[in-house]
């Protein structure tokens, strides 16, 4: 049988359109108090000691839903679309390395692995770091709770030091070290390893154009070839058997995904 590169678990987000018209009722003055707790509750996980004596290179800096844009403008969109709700941006100086952190805080463990794996590779090094994290040249970044942790380094021991900043914060942010729960129900057969996605309404992808529905979308191979991104079936937990979708059928019947 020809299998899809892509298979897309689909799951009804009717609860989280229940939450999202329970919070437009709060008064503003909720929103302000919220967006202090989630600004307080992040900016404790950079006080010292840190690892390497690592020194702070001036202020640190905050972003939040309305001037995201600011800091990564042109790339604020899909952190937004994943319920972003607080960035801790600082730099740091030990010896001659030098460190930037970038922390952001997502409304729920759910969004964080939507957007850390987004921007993730299967070519990477992962490392038991939080659920799980990854180092690339110069870079580590890792996901743990609602929290997605983006290190990057340069100079002597910069690598080691990176290490350091990330464990530390791994411990300070404490909690779940899981991933997603629904990531244990998809078929683990000819999976290719960290290649799991969650597509979320509103974004790129197949399966997720019908309103309230996103999904899980994981890599397959058979026989040692990859199939194409193109290709995928959707199913949901209403419809455990699934329904394939027109790109599917059109990749399957041009040798696409072969």
């Amino acid at each position: 049988m020809k299998m899809p590169w892509k298979i897309a678990l689909v799951v009804s987000l009717t609860l989280a359109a229940a939450g999202i018209n329970a919070l437009s009722s709060k008064s503003p003055e909720t929103g302000r108090n919220t967006k202090v707790s989630n600004t307080a509750e992040i900016s404790g996980l950079l006080r010292a000691p840190l690892p390497g004596r690592a020194v702070p290179q001036g202020d640190a800096s905050t972003y939040d839903a309305e001037n995201l844009y600011q800091y990564i403008d042109g790339g604020a969109d899909i952190y937004l679309l994943y319920d972003f709700k607080t960035l801790l941006h600082q730099d740091f100086k030990s010896a001659a390395a030098e460190v930037t952190v970038d922390i952001y805080q997502m409304g729920n463990p759910e969004d964080a692995f939507g957007i850390y794996s987004s921007e993730r590779s299967t070519n990477y090094k992962f490392l038991p770091i939080g659920a799980e994290g990854y180092r690339a040249e110069g870079i580590l970044n890792f996901l743990e709770g609602r929290y997605y942790v983006k290190l990057s380094g340069s100079g002597p021991s910069a690598d080691a030091l990176l290490d350091q900043f990330a464990r530390l914060l791994s411990t300070r942010i404490g909690g779940s070290r899981a991933l997603p729960s629904l990531l244990t129900s998809l078929p683990r057969e000819h999976r290719i390893a960290h290649s799991e996605q969650y597509i979320k309404e509103g974004s790129a992808g197949p399966c997720v154009s019908g309103a309230g529905l996103s999904g899980y979308l994981w890599g397959r191979k058979r026989a040692n070839k990859a199939c194409g991104f193109r290709g995928a079936k959707c199913a949901s937990r209403e419809s455990p058997g699934g329904t394939t979708d027109e790109a599917f059928q059109t990749n399957r019947r041009s040798g696409f995904c072969a």
